[in-house]
């Protein structure tokens, strides 16, 4: 049986587009990366996540006084005093500014809350087994130190350098001998 041509042409043809798809089919993931169609991840290290579009209105913010300070110019001697005290910013005092009313000292009282020994807090750490020694000498020794000059050693650098080099031809450790130090002239 004869094959026409055509036919044969068409065979071919077709052979070729399946070889070549097959092909394509072992590295599709290349194919589609050289053809431009792979996907994109963006690097992590240059994302930058924005702010968003539109935010809520702060319906707490006031429009400012004229000619008042701004609040972001509080004196920070003033805010760090009002912190360390706990002191609120609103005009009314805090608890810690108020006076105590009898009926509030009646009930304290009652409670036991007025005769609380005043190292609880070291009595509860000894019970759960930690022990903190509050030494102020020890803090002032780290903060203030002051080295007697007599126990100060200054190395003679050259007359170091010169017994190193000597241990070293004679194959000695280079802690063998003395080491050279530079007396102070009072």
């Amino acid at each position: 049986m004869k094959i026409s041509r055509v036919r044969r042409r068409y065979l071919n043809v077709t052979t070729v587009a399946l070889l070549v798809g097959w092909i394509a089919a072992c590295s599709l993931e290349g194919t589609r990366e050289m053809l431009g169609m792979g996907k994109q991840v963006p690097d992590e290290y240059l994302v930058v996540e924005g702010v968003p579009l539109s935010l809520p209105p702060n319906f707490d913010l006031r429009p400012p006084r004229p000619g008042a300070v701004g609040t972001q110019y509080v004196d920070l001697r003033n805010q760090a005093e009002r912190i360390l005290r706990n002191l609120s910013d609103d005009s009314r005092p805090s608890t810690s500014e108020r006076t105590i009313s009898e009926g509030e000292i009646a009930f304290l009282t009652v409670a036991g809350a007025l005769n609380v020994d005043s190292k609880v807090r070291a009595l509860i750490d000894g019970d759960n087994g930690n022990h903190v020694a509050e030494d102020e000498g020890f803090v002032d020794d780290l903060m203030f130190w002051q080295g007697d000059d007599e126990s100060v050693l200054i190395v003679d650098p050259v007359a170091e350098a010169e017994r190193l080099r000597i241990n070293a031809a004679a194959g000695l450790p280079v802690t063998y001998g003395s080491t050279p130090t530079i007396e102070r002239r009072e």
